[in-house]
């Protein structure tokens, strides 16, 4: 697959297979996302990868009982308490990217390395998902132990990864405007 036709063809899947995604390919995922452009640092990312279904939802629901208990006041959180909202998608595997915590371009280097992965795994027959849901729960002193997140990084991106059990037509989309200046 070329990368135009990644590009255009990337869908962001909701709906996961409950099959297992072999670890040569996530680390080749995980490669490819690691090409990205990034701010001259040392190791700029740090990649968390967490495997197993029924682990993943139960992590889930941590993370929707943490926002039900920590979330702002603002709009953006109705779906902590959606009793179906699934906050990983049933996925079989999730990752999450972190950056260098006193880098303050971290969170441009994960979201660039992000969309790498997204296209990777596209390119390579799986689905992802951006999943922004669980951010509250991740950057939890806690959570960060449970999942061996370094004090010196900062989790900024969280992705739903597997076999797609379907996916979403394609939607229009007008082209943008553009200012030649």
């Amino acid at each position: 697959m070329d990368t135009v036709t990644a590009i255009r063809t990337r869908r962001s899947i909701r709906d996961y297979e409950n099959r297992t995604v072999k670890r040569e390919i996530i680390a080749d995922i995980l490669w490819d996302a690691a090409q990205a452009p990034t701010t001259p640092v040392s190791g700029p990312f740090l990649f968390h990868v967490i495997e197993g279904v029924a682990r993943i939802a139960d992590l889930g629901e941590h993370a929707k009982q943490y926002a039900r208990e920590h979330r702002p006041d603002s709009v953006g959180y109705s779906w902590a308490e959606g009793s179906d909202f699934k906050v990983f998608l049933d996925a079989p595997v999730v990752i999450v990217i972190s950056g260098h915590a006193d880098n303050s371009q971290s969170i441009q280097d994960c979201n660039r390395a992000g969309q790498n992965l997204m296209l990777s795994a596209h390119a390579r027959g799986l689905g992802s998902c951006w999943v922004g849901a669980p951010m509250l729960w991740l950057r939890n002193p806690e959570t960060r132990t449970e999942l061996g997140i370094a004090e010196a990084f900062e989790p900024f991106a969280a992705f739903a990864l597997g076999y797609a059990a379907s996916v979403p037509p394609l939607r229009s989309r007008e082209r943008p405007e553009i200012v030649w200046v």
